[in-house]
């Protein structure tokens, strides 16, 4: 095996001759056989980053109209300094959250994709194709362009 990170061929070692690097981690990477806690850790870092984004966005949401009531009020009643600076806070609160929210969706979308990707990888998932439907080869790309060729070889004999 060859390491990733030097170069250097080891065979039969835990660690890189060369550079210290841990390649039992990497061969068992490299054939699928990570352990199951590390996917586990993965998977449940994942979840709470995406329940934080979650909860930032709902935060955010009540707070950015929070703002924004507050400097509607002050524009309304006229009690107070600056209603404009609280509607501006307010309205890029609420856009900011917006955004958090927008994120969330998008791994939640791309989490779904990735498991009906798993699914259709698995060996139930494929169809078996029947050679018997298969009426002619496909036309071939180089098919047409030796054809242009080969007056010209012609010529050349």
């Amino acid at each position: 095996m060859y390491c990733p990170k030097c170069g250097t061929q080891n065979d039969g070692v835990k660690f890189c001759r060369g550079c210290g690097e841990n390649l039992k981690v990497i061969s068992q990477a490299m054939s699928g056989r990570l352990p199951v806690i590390l996917a586990s850790k993965m998977d449940a870092y994942f979840e709470s980053k995406n329940e934080r984004f979650r909860r930032d966005s709902i935060l955010g949401a009540v707070i950015g109209s929070l703002w924004l009531l507050f400097g509607i009020k002050t524009l309304i009643t006229g009690g107070g300094n600056l209603p404009g600076f609280h509607i501006i806070v307010g309205c890029v609160v609420l856009l900011w959250s917006f955004w958090q929210h927008m994120v969330y969706k998008r791994t939640l979308f791309i989490r779904s994709n990735m498991e009906n990707i798993r699914a259709a990888a698995s060996a139930e998932g494929f169809q078996r194709n029947d050679v018997r439907e298969i009426t002619e080869p496909p036309a071939s790309i180089s098919e047409f362009t030796t054809e242009r060729l080969d007056p010209l070889a012609r010529r050349q004999k």
